[in-house]
């Protein structure tokens, strides 16, 4: 649900939302990720403010439907209860707000939109010391949380998680993994983006998707995202070298796939060596080029019967 948003203080951060935009870029400027300052609202402001979510509970992936009775072998289990909370917004005492699509409008006044989730805030308290200080220790704390920098998706994904300390939501895809690191890393989570990894792992990827992420998560050390995608690459391999994406790698990256199809047997020699020709000719990597080709001439000696040229381009027909 958007609606526009009023009385917003400070200035916002603009960041990539499902994009894969470095995440350290995107945290530079005010950390992506703040509280609102206060706006000076009194309780009864507050009351009125919160709006519970309408999304129902069945909607939940579990085996056990909830509103059955609370004793005997099909009583609901914690976890749907905690997510029914977060899901109808009952007795909601905060909210969370981030940045989302404005719909359609003649009013050119409204630029702005905000998705608005109604929370607990002894729940988001205690999910980490970093929320236990915006929503505890924070003086000007007005019951509502800002976060910037990312999409609704991912946002509704970490505060599933807050509450059930699983990710099982059905909005978990590939290209969130650039704002799932975000928020793991602003608000002191690790286990959010390992969660979210195992869940990436049962699903089936776009291959335009695969290599994106796996440079995100070499990048950045993120060795939960990182694993999981060597082994669909390794697993895949016969068809994704002819990915497109995989031009775009740095070449230390590069060399880590290629380690791991040599190492697997699963792409043939002659393809590898194709591959690193296309490669250095796409990326302008020669003798010249001193920064990237005496990383290059790493890949080129798993080869022994690659030449170069005088320029230093593989002489390989």
């Amino acid at each position: 649900m958007s609606d526009s948003e009023e009385g917003a203080t400070g200035g916002t951060h603009q960041g990539s939302t499902n994009g894969w935009a470095d995440p350290e870029e995107e945290t530079d400027d005010q950390g992506g990720l703040r509280s609102l300052k206060s706006s000076h609202k009194s309780r009864a402001d507050m009351d009125t403010l919160v709006v519970p979510r309408t999304t129902a509970v069945h909607d939940v992936d579990e085996d056990i439907p909830v509103g059955l009775p609370n004793d005997g072998p099909n009583r609901a289990t914690s976890r749907t209860r905690r997510l029914e909370y977060f899901r109808s917004g009952a007795d909601a005492d905060c909210q969370v707000h981030v940045l989302s699509t404005c719909p359609q409008s003649d009013e050119p006044a409204v630029s702005v939109c905000y998705k608005k989730f109604g929370c607990h805030r002894i729940f988001l308290a205690t999910a980490s010391d970093k929320l236990e200080q915006d929503v505890y220790q924070n003086k000007h704390w007005n019951g509502v949380l800002q976060i910037n920098g990312v999409s609704p998706e991912s946002v509704e994904i970490f505060l599933e998680f807050i509450y059930t300390f699983e990710v099982t939501s059905p909005l978990v895809e590939l290209k969130l993994v650039g704002d799932i690191f975000i928020l793991s890393c602003a608000y002191n989570m690790p286990e959010l983006l390992r969660s979210f990894a195992e869940k990436l792992e049962q699903q089936e990827w776009p291959s335009n998707d695969i290599f994106p992420a796996f440079d995100l998560a070499f990048r950045h050390n993120i060795f939960d995202v990182e694993r999981v995608c060597i082994e669909k690459i390794v697993k895949e391999g016969a068809s994704l070298i002819q990915e497109p994406s995989l031009m775009n790698l740095p070449v230390y990256a590069l060399n880590y796939v290629i380690q791991h199809w040599l190492v697997a047997d699963t792409v043939p020699p002659n393809e590898l060596i194709k591959l690193l020709k296309q490669y250095q000719e796409i990326n302008g990597i020669t003798f010249a080029n001193t920064q990237k080709f005496p990383h290059f001439t790493k890949m080129i000696r798993y080869f022994p019967n690659v030449l170069l040229d005088p320029e230093g381009y593989i002489n390989q027909n």
